[in-house]
């Protein structure tokens, strides 16, 4: 014979009590609604980075740039052999080195940077005020719903132990 499962009891305690089910019904829309609103303001953020990233991007690539010099020398090695072959000297070399240091430094600092400003300061905080404007009433609810499972699971305890000792009498 088939177990009685607690969803199946609470299944039932919501059909017999209006109030409960209406309960749940409200705490699983607000759970909806506010993982879509932080989904959506998750979406406004990556789009506004991404906009401002590829105007900065377009503007510096407008910009002289600072380590022209170096598109001669691919590798360090190219400014080492340059040094042995006398085309240049030992302070140019260091020059070099000290410039290809800074781009590669500045290329890492670029790839791990993540565009912050005021407005997306104000949508992370407005991420956070939904949160804690709905945290009573969710709070309350999940209460309803964790006293909910809590019977449903001793009644299906109790249904399927009495099941079990009517079978074994």
């Amino acid at each position: 014979m088939k177990e009685t499962t607690e969803e199946e009891v609470l299944k039932v305690m919501r059909h017999d009590n209006k109030r409960l089910d209406e309960a749940l019904d409200e705490l699983d829309a607000l759970r909806a609604n506010m993982r879509k609103a932080g989904e959506m303001i998750t979406g406004a953020v990556i789009r506004y980075r991404k906009e401002k990233l590829k105007k900065k991007s377009l503007k510096d690539a407008e910009e002289e740039n600072e380590f022209a010099e170096l598109d001669d020398y691919l590798t360090r090695e190219e400014i080492r052999n340059c040094y042995g072959y006398d085309m240049i000297t030992e302070a140019e070399m260091d020059r070099l080195f000290y410039l290809r240091d800074l781009r590669e430094e500045m290329k890492k600092k670029k790839q791990s940077a993540v565009y912050e400003d005021a407005v997306t300061k104000m949508l992370h905080q407005a991420a956070n005020a939904i949160e804690d404007i709905y945290r009573d009433r969710k709070e309350e609810l999940e209460e309803i719903e964790f006293n909910a499972m809590s019977e449903a699971r001793r009644r299906a305890q109790v249904i399927n132990e009495s099941r079990n000792g009517f079978l074994h009498i």
